[in-house]
């Protein structure tokens, strides 16, 4: 079985009716998007990153990206780095390998105040018994070079995002598979409960009992079948955690009062305006929220102050050789501009046809 069918078989996305689909994915004719925002080509990976997808910057802003590398695993996953002196492209990380499969897969991931890498290692699609991980990068303060790395929180399903404030690491584990409940959650884990070694978070069947579970989102049936809950993750200036699902679309924000979180409010909830949520990330400057919408080959935007969702580009189906969109995954503002992972490996449901020979990330200058 190839790793397509796998991918497929895990229940990330299912059979679509034709009465349902005939208006999804909408086409790109059908939205007024501004030509200035085109996307265009930012890099075109060989086969070593055959699945781009998370996105980080240091300190120095330096840019890095993970790949998981699902489709081609001849290639193990890794994190490459591009540095902004140089602009030159190297391998910062090969991903640390998993003891029982042997296999890493990196996925979200960010700088931590502490200066080292923190990635989600998503196991979920060789071993859905809480393989998962969260694995710190080991980063020297004075060369910025990784040194070692080691795994801070394990007993995860499907990590995914992940997000560094002040001493915590935050992420999202997307499938909590338990019978007839789509779940998924956002997790905040401290510095500290992983100072002696790794924290464990609790079996789903005792998620309400974790207590480093901050809220669970549900993906409610939906026109791809899909029931993939919470995703990509990000905070805004105030602290306040955006999120949404793969699956439905279903975008929440979780605000922060008085140094503790609520729960997740509701922002968007229709798969007509907003089918899929991936990656998100807080563009201070307008004060945004960028979200990568794989399914429809579409990047939008949350406007925070005027409570508003907008379209910023959409296309149709492509490789993405000339930079436009191939199932966009992340999107990250970097140096003034739009960055976005291209992860290009379809699902059904999906705008995107074929798992193509060309791997790219997108740049967009913004306003």
């Amino acid at each position: 079985m190839n790793n397509v069918s796998k991918w497929a078989l895990v229940g990330v996305a299912a059979a679509v009716t034709c009465q349902t689909m005939a208006q999804f994915p909408q086409k790109a004719s059908e939205f007024s998007v501004n030509e200035k925002f085109r996307p265009k080509l930012f890099k075109q990976f060989g086969e070593i990153v055959n699945v781009p997808d998370g996105m980080a910057q240091d300190k120095q802003g330096n840019f890095y990206v993970s790949a998981p590398n699902f489709i081609d695993q001849s290639y193990p996953g890794a994190i490459m780095k591009f540095d902004k002196k140089t602009k030159q492209w190297s391998v910062f990380y090969a991903a640390l390998r998993h003891p029982d499969t042997g296999l890493g897969f990196p996925m979200g991931m960010e700088f931590g105040d502490d200066g080292n890498l923190y990635y989600a290692d998503n196991q979920y699609f060789t071993d859905k018994n809480y393989k998962s991980r969260v694995v710190r990068v080991n980063v020297d303060p004075k060369t910025g070079e990784a040194l070692s790395a080691d795994t801070v929180v394990e007993n995860i399903k499907l990590a995914n995002a992940v997000r560094c404030r002040g001493n915590a690491v935050y992420f999202t584990d997307t499938f909590f598979d338990l019978p007839d409940k789509n779940l998924g959650g956002v997790y905040c884990v401290p510095f500290s409960a992983f100072k002696n070694g790794p924290a464990k978070i609790l079996n789903k069947e005792d998620y309400a009992k974790d207590p480093y579970l901050l809220d669970v989102a549900s993906c409610t049936p939906n026109h791809r079948g899909d029931n993939a809950a919470s995703d990509g993750m990000c905070f805004d200036k105030d602290g306040n955690i955006y999120t949404g699902n793969f699956g439905d679309g279903h975008f929440y924000v979780m605000k922060l009062k008085n140094g503790k979180y609520g729960k997740l409010e509701t922002l968007v909830n229709d798969t007509k305006l907003l089918p899929c949520v991936d990656g998100v990330n807080y563009y201070a400057k307008k004060d945004w929220i960028f979200i990568a919408d794989s399914e429809r080959n579409a990047i939008l935007y949350w406007d925070i102050k005027n409570k508003k969702l907008e379209m910023f580009w959409i296309n149709d189906d492509t490789d993405g050789a000339d930079g436009l969109l191939d199932q966009p995954c992340e999107c990250m503002v970097w140096d003034g501009k739009l960055i976005i992972s291209n992860f290009d490996m379809t699902f059904p449901g999906l705008k995107n046809s074929v798992n193509d020979k060309v791997h790219t990330l997108s740049v967009i200058n913004l306003p």
